[in-house]
């Protein structure tokens, strides 16, 4: 009988396992997720993995031979309890599988903040305290409305550094 199972990756090499494990006739799922990040010239929206270093592999666990898995490119091997291999429960799997767009991407909910919205910086000198969403300035800054000393205060920051509170 066929059961999902975790595949552990190198660093970095999620998308080689899967097109090796792939040319080797494995069914391999690896759900995505789109984000933005910061890069040379502006941010990006970038495809990544949801559970980086980690991917599914569909496998009968007495007809299948599951030798040639730890030796496939940018596998590490497969994710282990003590030495048993456990079984990925099937709707997990399927779960993901019915959420995945066009190409296999998990839909992220949109970072459309309204005016008023709580938001908490990550990163940078202010990290830890929170603001107002008070308006966007383009497509990478946005505008929030901060008490810094008991006075309120407007702060441009970019929009990769916040998140909702």
């Amino acid at each position: 009988m066929k059961h999902w199972y975790a595949i552990y990756c190198k660093p970095r090499e999620d998308e080689r396992a899967e097109l090796h494990l792939g040319l080797q006739d494995f069914e391999v799922f690896r759900p995505k997720h789109r984000v933005r990040r910061k890069r040379p010239g502006g941010m990006a929206t970038l495809i990544e993995s949801l559970f980086p270093r980690y991917l599914f592999i569909h496998l009968d666990d007495i007809a299948e031979n599951w030798a040639p898995i730890r030796s496939t490119r940018g596998v590490a091997g497969m994710v282990r309890w003590g030495g048993h291999a456990p079984p990925v429960p099937n709707h997990v799997v399927e779960c993901l599988q019915r959420n995945v767009d066009e190409v296999g991407c998990i839909p992220t909910p949109p970072s459309d903040y309204k005016p008023g919205d709580r938001v908490r910086i990550l990163e940078g000198p202010f990290a830890g305290l929170e603001g107002l969403f008070y308006r966007r300035r383009d497509d990478e800054r946005i505008m929030l409305l901060m008490e810094i000393m008991k006075q309120p205060q407007k702060m441009t920051v970019s929009e990769s550094m916040v998140a909702r509170a």
